[in-house]
């Protein structure tokens, strides 16, 4: 009778064991499965960035395609919300489409590019230019 309760025991420590072991397995493989599509989803984030400012009129103008860099700035991903950061250097001064016969100035530019539900809502150039809209941006309104 002993024998048997010692046994009965140990089936159950195993089951409650080999459950703990699988649990860990599964929580171990879903952190991984979504750590894949979170950096999956940054990266698709920030190839669509990228896109945008590569076809955007500033950029396309002038722009120096080597010198265009992005990255994520702050991220929500329960909100579905990012905010990101890019700079690049055009050949001259000035926002969108410049017209012709303009001086060599190579110019710094920063954009900060808000995405909310994969779709662009905001791209500011410099605190100054609206690029969605062409626009220049009137103060602390933009």
């Amino acid at each position: 009778m002993y024998f048997k309760g010692v046994i009965i025991v140990a089936a159950i420590a195993l089951g409650i064991i080999s459950t703990v072991v699988l649990f860990s397995n599964d929580l171990e493989n879903s952190q991984d499965a979504f750590d894949k599509m979170t950096e999956n989803n940054f990266q698709n984030i920030i190839d669509m960035t990228e896109q945008f400012i590569l076809t955007s009129p500033t950029f396309s103008f002038d722009g120096i395609s080597d010198t265009l860099e992005i990255e994520i700035i702050s991220a929500s991903i329960s909100d579905s919300k990012f905010l990101l950061e890019g700079k690049f250097k055009t050949l001259h001064t000035g926002y969108g489409y410049r017209g012709n016969d303009l001086p060599v100035d190579t110019t710094q530019h920063t954009i900060e590019v808000v995405v909310v539900d994969g779709k662009i809502i905001s791209a500011v150039i410099d605190n100054q230019w609206d690029e969605l809209n062409q626009i220049t941006c009137r103060t602390g309104i933009c």
